[in-house]
């Protein structure tokens, strides 16, 4: 191994008189507390004052099986040095080689640690410093941990190594620039107004923030490359008010990104790959996650453990399918509260948003949701769930049974639209006093895709039910209002207000209800013009939606979608999911058309223009014949604001 020729080069030590020779065998050291600091347990020599530490040193130890440590150091405040330690063997998944637990003074020098899972664990300690190590782990490298800021205080310098990678440890900046490391450690603590901007923390012990404030952390790279039991991609403890964006954080053993007890931090633009969890906040509060993209993460997005206030928008969701037909998890609220999701994306997840018992008070507001297990996934209480679109799953949204070990009481769910689903929502018998009404239910045999089973669940509010597809419903007066109650089985609830008719342009329909709507002028090769009313879609939330899941029933009377892009760009189109044909045409930076063809419904096929563009305008089949734009066409710019 690479760390004897370090030992070599030590070779032979005297310590207060006594000669030892490096490389001694002996089993695991132990001291957890000053009187623990003994002849027994490898001391050749000091007091264990700051001049005058206890030294540990020239040691060999080989960890046995079953136990965690190589040397465990815990509630001391006496000084001490571990020298020239030669530790093997550490295996246990939570253990470590060297744990340091509760102290203040030590110091690690020339130690080296092979054959290991871990390495070393600094736990609530202050001013332990860390130099020439070398360490070849499979997992953590260095872990620090504390509850204050002070607690992560130690002089951990770029002479020690993990893997053959310097060690990047920075404690109480104002105002530096951290850029283009490689490395397999970086932590940040104690600091302020850092930029932590282009580094690369691969197969290691990922970026960590703690007590960090109104810093950027921008365009790094986290996370693993191989199957290696590290945590973490990048992990914010105890930090507010950072702008965290543009990153590539894949591939974690747990979170791409953890907010651990941190508030007012902004998460944006981010691209998470196939992560445990792709970001998890734990006790955080009044964070907004905005932009990112999740794929293929086993839970996309997890608020727990008391997280309030949150913000969650317009991010986007791939579950993404296996090769075994497994789909991944998207949002879950499980003990938070108060939080906000609203104009999100997903697809292709096994449940699109859990919403647990202890999850309250929550807003589920304009996002599409489409082609999954479950839609909504709903055992808490007293959350609004307002103008989402949930097409094409095996069942849009289900209260599941409890059996009595929870209640989910006093939910509103309002003017969502369920399309396309085997069935639309299901209430289980624990549930009570929820709120059903203005939601659009499309297909027919609503007695079979809407089932109620709970006890006083209401289907009209203040005279507005919901809309029951093909169902028949007689409205005498044109108030837009059935004559007649339906009623919902099992149990026999009635909703006395059915919506006779619907208007798909006053919907919400997810996503795309949020979008503004403009007349966008097409100029003729004849010199006339023509003005198509257009959903105006700018982000990449807003774009990657477009059409997806959109029922076919409500395509009648509803704008196009034109796409506005940065800048010209080669791109390309799918219709996956999309249940019916449509135009396209693309448009280049000036207006002009550089292609257009028709597109077929839940096609595999991609399609692009033959030169790059910046618009593209989508409208029902048929459309740009009969409103004659062709190659000769443009579009009118610059576009306007009303």
């Amino acid at each position: 191994m690479k760390y004897l020729g370090l030992i070599a080069l030590i070779g032979v030590a005297v310590w207060g008189g006594v000669v030892t020779g490096l490389g001694a065998a002996r089993g695991p050291i132990t001291i957890l507390g000053n009187r623990d600091f003994t002849v027994e347990n490898g001391v050749i020599a000091g007091t264990g004052t700051a001049d005058d530490p206890y030294v540990i040193a020239g040691w060999e130890i080989d960890v046995p099986a079953g136990e965690y440590h190589g040397v465990r150091i815990e509630n001391v405040t006496d000084a001490f040095v571990l020298r020239a330690l030669v530790i093997n063997g550490a295996a246990a998944l939570d253990g470590a080689a060297i744990r340091i637990a509760f102290a203040a003074g030590g110091a690690i020098e020339s130690c080296a640690v092979a054959s290991s899972v871990n390495g070393v664990e600094i736990l609530s300690s202050m001013d332990i410093s860390m130099t020439n190590n070398i360490l070849y782990v499979q997992g953590l490298g260095l872990r620090v941990t504390g509850e204050s800021a002070t607690e992560y205080r130690h002089a951990i310098g770029d002479s020690n190594m993990i893997n053959d990678s310097a060690v990047q440890y920075f404690y109480g900046l104002d105002g530096e620039r951290i850029e283009g490391l490689e490395t397999r450690h970086l932590t940040v603590a104690g600091s302020r107004n850092v930029t932590v901007v282009g580094n690369t923390v691969l197969d290691g012990d990922g970026i960590q923030l703690a007590f960090v404030t109104d810093s950027t952390i921008t365009a790094n790279i986290a996370g693993r490359n191989s199957n290696v039991p590290t945590e973490h991609a990048m992990h914010l403890y105890a930090s507010e008010r950072n702008t965290v964006s543009s990153n590539l954080l894949k591939n974690s053993r747990l979170a791409g990104i953890q907010l651990t007890l941190s508030s007012q931090n902004e998460i944006s633009a981010n691209y998470f790959g196939v992560n445990d969890t792709g970001i998890r906040l734990i006790g955080s509060n009044d964070n907004r996650l905005v932009g990112n993209e999740l794929l293929g993460c086993y839970t996309a997005i997890w608020l727990v453990g008391g997280s309030q206030e949150n913000r969650i928008e317009e991010n986007i969701i791939i579950g993404r399918v296996t090769e075994d037909g497994d789909r991944r998890q998207g949002v879950i609220l499980d003990l938070a509260s108060g939080n906000r999701m609203e104009r999100n994306a997903l697809t292709e997840c096994e449940i699109g948003i859990t919403v647990e018992a202890q999850a309250t008070r929550n807003e589920i507001v304009d996002n599409t949701i489409i082609a999954g297990g479950y839609g909504i996934f709903i055992s808490g209480s007293y959350n609004d769930i307002e103008g989402n679109l949930i097409t094409q799953h095996m069942r849009a949204v289900l209260f599941p049974e409890t059996y009595g070990k929870s209640v989910a009481r006093g939910n509103t769910f309002s003017e969502n639209v369920f399309g396309d689903n085997q069935h639309h929502l299901y209430t289980n018998l624990d549930c009570e006093a929820n709120e059903f009404s203005g939601n659009i239910f499309l297909g027919s045999g609503m007695t079979t895709m809407v089932a109620d089973r709970g006890v006083g669940n209401r289907w009209s509010i203040d005279g507005v039910g919901n809309y029951w597809g093909d169902t028949v419903i007689e409205d005498a007066n044109g108030d837009g209002i059935g004559d007649m109650a339906i009623t919902v089985y099992p149990s026999m609830a009635e909703d006395d207000a059915p919506l006779a008719t619907v208007n798909p342009t006053q919907l919400r329909v997810g996503v795309l209800g949020s979008l503004p709507v403009k007349a966008v002028s097409i100029g003729r090769d004849d010199g006339t013009s023509v003005e198509v009313m257009s959903l105006i879609a700018k982000t990449a939330s807003q774009r990657w939606v477009g059409f997806r899941g959109f029922p076919k029933a409500l395509l009648e009377g509803f704008p196009g979608i034109l796409f506005v892009f940065e800048e010209e760009a080669e791109r390309r189109f799918t219709m996956a999911t999309v249940p019916f044909d449509l135009d396209i045409a693309f448009f280049d930076g000036e207006g002009g058309v550089v292609g257009s063809t028709t597109m077929t419904a839940m096609a595999e096929d991609l399609y692009t223009a033959a030169a790059p563009f910046q618009y593209a305008l989508e409208l029902s089949s048929g459309t740009l014949e009969s409103l004659s734009i062709d190659e000769d066409a443009r579009l009118m710019l610059p576009l306007t604001d009303d």
